[in-house]
């Protein structure tokens, strides 16, 4: 006998979404109030967002600051912020070495994240004009020339790629087998 289907729980449970999105409202009164911050002080309402684990952010500071009004005033902020952080971000009083430097890894660490969710955001509104964004990586950009400039020897050079990892791979196998026979035989 076939369980019976069910609906989703009227309660709120694990199996509703506990997303919302914020209030449209509070979102614009949130891009007004930092629009007109000065690049320091903007700077530091970033910092102090990035330095906040994800699941204590508000959403509303993230919708704004995500926003396409501001995206690309954080986009310029970033490097600096990851580069002298505590510019932005006081460190706490009677902070050993160690734990600073915990601290500072883990904000680059987020601040990389947040610079990469703003590149996105960026290459969205881009996208919708009808225009694509180079690629952020030269290697990238350098590997999507040769295909596009020698698709042949491009395609020949992948190909020699993948053969190259079959015959790794079936190497690895042998070597494993062989192993396992050898403790097999002991």
């Amino acid at each position: 006998m076939a369980a019976p289907q069910q609906d989703a729980p009227e309660a709120k449970g694990s199996r509703q979404s506990r997303w919302t999105e914020p209030d449209v409202e509070l979102v614009a009164e949130k891009i007004e109030a930092f629009k007109a911050l000065t690049n320091r002080q903007f700077g530091a309402v970033l910092a102090a967002f990035i330095a906040t684990h994800e699941s204590k952010r508000d959403p509303v500071t993230a919708y704004a600051i995500r926003s396409p009004q501001l995206t690309p005033k954080a986009r310029r902020l970033i490097p600096d912020l990851v580069q002298q952080p505590d510019k932005y971000l006081p460190p706490p009083p009677d902070e050993a070495t160690n734990a600073r430097n915990r601290r500072l890894a883990k904000f680059r660490g987020r601040a990389n994240k947040e610079a990469q969710l703003l590149y996105y955001v960026w290459a969205g509104l881009v996208a919708r004009r009808g225009h694509l964004l180079p690629e952020a990586s030269p290697r990238s950009r350098a590997r999507r020339r040769l295909a596009d400039e020698n698709p042949e020897r491009y395609l020949e050079l992948v190909r020699e790629e993948e053969a190259a990892d079959h015959t790794r791979a079936e190497e690895r196998r042998r070597q494993r087998d062989a192993a396992q026979a050898a403790a097999a035989g002991r």
